[in-house]
């Protein structure tokens, strides 16, 4: 059957087109499997946990035998540093961890990209009772222009790309199947600046009457002092449009919501992003 990963390669590398795609291996890839992708790309992105796997090879290792494979090979590495899930308790660890590794790995810069990785966004929502909200702490942005406009990372600046896990990665793990029947309480998620702010809907089950729908979760955004207003992104005029009823729109599925909140989330990290640059 051949490895699924290659054959999309290789049938890429046959066909001619701007939109290039590259694969992403793992510092266990190499030499061997690695080896299999020379001729038919010029491009590898390598993903790194950061900290360190204690069940993997040493970051010291993993940096020497990468760089020694891409002067052997001449093929253009991307090193994603994966800091994963960034909550309070571990987020200046994980600064730390990042700033050491950068300082002893990459300080020379042999490498095309440089990519940090992370998500503050929770994993499980089981603590957010239906008809409430929550308010969850950015860090991966924070962690990230800290590291931007450090001044021993300057040089750095031009490799140093940003990205996170989105908000739509995780589905919902708190469902009671043996409430199936009903179907998942309606849930929004919208980005601030500095947070995630999470709303769940609440249905009277007796009587099958939403007490917070989708269209309430729509107006309770559009109401607040948190919306971002409808000429922001395509995902706040959604939420307008959801929310007073606008052009036949009605309050929306969870395809639907996931769009809004993918697009929002999109433009409020390009701006920050826009932003730091500029500084």
């Amino acid at each position: 059957n051949g490895e699924p990963l290659l054959d999309i390669i290789k049938a890429q590398s046959k066909v001619a087109t701007k939109n290039a795609i590259y694969p992403v291996l793992y510092p266990d890839d190499f030499p061997e499997y690695a080896d299999q992708f020379v001729g038919h790309t010029d491009k590898i992105l390598v993903r790194i946990p950061v900290p360190e796997d204690l069940e993997g090879d040493d970051q010291g290792e993993i940096f020497k035998k990468i760089s020694q494979w891409q002067t052997k090979n001449g093929l253009q590495i991307d090193i994603l540093l994966d800091l994963g899930l960034t909550i309070k308790s571990s987020a200046n660890t994980k600064y730390q961890e990042l700033k050491h590794v950068l300082r002893t790995h990459l300080i020379k810069n042999e490498f095309n990209s440089i990519i940090i990785a992370s998500s503050s966004f929770p994993e499980r929502l089981d603590n957010l009772t239906s008809g409430n909200d929550m308010f969850v702490d950015r860090f991966e942005m924070k962690i990230f222009e800290k590291i931007y406009s450090h001044s021993e990372f300057l040089h750095l600046q031009p490799q140093l790309i940003y990205s996170d896990y989105g908000v739509t990665k995780f589905t919902d793990t708190e469902l009671d199947f043996s409430r199936l029947k009903y179907g998942p309480l309606p849930k929004a998620r919208y980005t601030l600046d500095n947070q995630y702010w999470i709303l769940k809907g609440a249905k009277d089950r007796k009587n099958d009457r939403w007490i917070r729908g989708a269209k309430t979760l729509a107006e309770d955004i559009y109401k607040s002092d948190h919306y971002y207003g409808e000429s922001f992104s395509f995902g706040d005029f959604e939420i307008k449009e959801r929310a007073l009823n606008l052009n036949n729109k009605g309050p929306g599925n969870s395809t639907n919501w996931v769009t809004i909140a993918a697009n929002h989330h999109i433009a409020v990290v390009l701006v920050q992003l826009a932003k730091l640059y500029e500084s």
